[in-house]
């Protein structure tokens, strides 16, 4: 693990992920994907030098992939989370569109890495660490 769910709260003050079981799954995804955009240059050494720029990276990785997966469960949902106007007589729902970013993205995973690449880039643009050259 690059971070703790202590350091989610106290440090990078996230909010989207509510328990700590929960940021286990999300850290342990988001620090996947941090592995793959440095191409795996996540030596003892980097992680040391730059603890702090990564847990943050991890950190606000892990929120972008879990509002893509609370808005999936929205948007796939039966149920009335997303109404935006009822009527009664003869009974008609209009569901809104509460376009976000994350929402922009559910159907294209290019564009979802190429936002969790950008998130990254925040972090640890100047590390060295995102250098994919010989």
């Amino acid at each position: 693990m690059i971070t703790t769910f202590e350091f989610y709260q106290k440090t990078y003050y996230g909010d989207s992920i509510k328990e700590s079981s929960d940021f286990d799954k999300w850290e342990s995804r988001a620090e996947d994907k941090l592995r793959s955009i440095t191409q795996d240059n996540l030596t003892d050494e980097a992680l040391e030098e730059f603890s702090t720029l990564l847990q943050k990276a991890v950190c606000a990785i892990a929120d972008f992939l879990c509002e893509i997966d609370k808005a999936t469960k929205i948007a796939t949902a039966t149920d009335e989370t997303n109404v935006k106007s009822r009527s009664s007589g003869g009974e008609s729902i209009t569901y809104g569109d509460n376009k976000t970013l994350v929402t922009a993205v559910l159907s294209d995973k290019r564009a979802q890495n190429r936002l969790i690449y950008d998130t990254a880039v925040e972090y640890l643009a100047g590390t060295g660490l995102l250098y994919a050259g010989v």
